[in-house]
């Protein structure tokens, strides 16, 4: 019996919910297809005029296309990658419509703004190379599976709290950032102290990524995880969840990068409302993860008296 299935034994396993990866990048190609011609569309029609808010709309209409293909399939687990995927193109997208175009100069500062976003793609996909794109689907993720007990119709749920929350919630986070690709580069500040904070802040969060999901993978290989243990070593040593505190200082590291330009005086609440609301969403999933978590590994009731929750933090001691 592997690790993993010792220490589910008591609990029932996950419902099969099995998508083949050909659906799966269909499912993605569609998306960008009809997503590229609606902002076309949406342009060349005057329905929109600014570019941030043309971007809204266009992930919200790529985000109903994987909608109908999670309905179809029976697993909403199909949008697993899309929050990811989605800012880094739409990064590109609004560089082309508002912020002087693809291929004329860019300001430093959107080359820090992309670099950044790319980075942190590239960092997840390749650390955790989605199943979808690799077998196919085989379950749904366990939050999904849960949300299915709501008193609204499947369909509903799936479309609101599965696929269109998330995508506004990721978009809003990545408003500083949109604001700032989508300004004419010639209207620019030279980069200056508050870039170099971002720049900072955003590379020192995926680090801190990446280096708690490997140790949570390491851990997870060996027998005291399968003995129902808990991580107390390297960044989990000082965060109960070191990974949910490096995705939310990556979004609040975009808010450095509207200020010389004076989006952040101009457009507070844009610049500041999506990356605060992310910080609190991340709180409420750590909350979520330790109720699982104490279900699970009873160790794990110590781990939330002494350890912090999100923010790394000094350990208290065991009274």
């Amino acid at each position: 019996m592997s690790p993993e299935a010792r220490v589910k034994r008591d609990f029932p396993p996950a419902p099969h919910r099995p998508v083949p990866a050909v659906q799966c990048y269909l499912a993605y190609f569609v998306a960008l297809v009809v997503g590229a011609l609606a902002w076309w569309w949406i342009q060349s029609r005057g329905a929109i005029d600014d570019p941030f808010w043309i971007g809204f709309a266009v992930t919200c209409v790529a985000t109903v296309v994987i909608w109908v293909f999670s309905i179809a399939n029976g697993n909403s687990s199909i949008y697993d990658p899309y929050w990811v995927l989605a800012p880094p193109i739409l990064a590109l997208a609004l560089k082309q419509a508002g912020g002087g175009g693809l291929l004329d100069p860019w300001s430093g500062r959107q080359i820090c703004v992309v670099a950044c976003l790319w980075i942190w793609a590239i960092r997840y996909h390749t650390m955790y190379s989605w199943s979808g794109w690799r077998t196919g689907l085989v379950h749904e993720d366990w939050r999904y599976e849960a949300m299915r007990a709501a008193p609204v119709p499947y369909w509903l749920n799936s479309l609101i709290g599965m696929h269109l929350f998330p995508t506004v919630l990721v978009y809003f986070a990545f408003a500083p950032a949109a604001l700032t690709l989508a300004t004419d580069p010639s209207t620019a500040p030279p980069l200056g102290l508050w870039d170099a904070i971002g720049v900072t802040g955003a590379l020192s969060a995926v680090g801190i990524e990446l280096f708690a999901d490997e140790q949570l993978r390491k851990y997870r290989a060996t027998d005291e995880y399968a003995k129902g243990g808990a991580l107390r070593r390297g960044l989990w040593k000082y965060s109960r969840h070191p990974n949910y505190f490096g995705e939310v200082l990556f979004w609040l590291s975009m808010i450095p990068f509207a200020i010389p330009g004076g989006l952040l005086s101009k457009q507070p609440a844009l610049v500041l409302a999506g990356p605060v609301a992310m910080a609190l969403f991340f709180r409420f999933s750590c909350w979520l993860m330790d109720v699982r978590s104490v279900e699970r590994r009873p160790e794990y009731r110590q781990v939330i008296d002494e350890v912090s929750p999100m923010v790394p933090w000094w350990p208290k001691r065991a009274s």
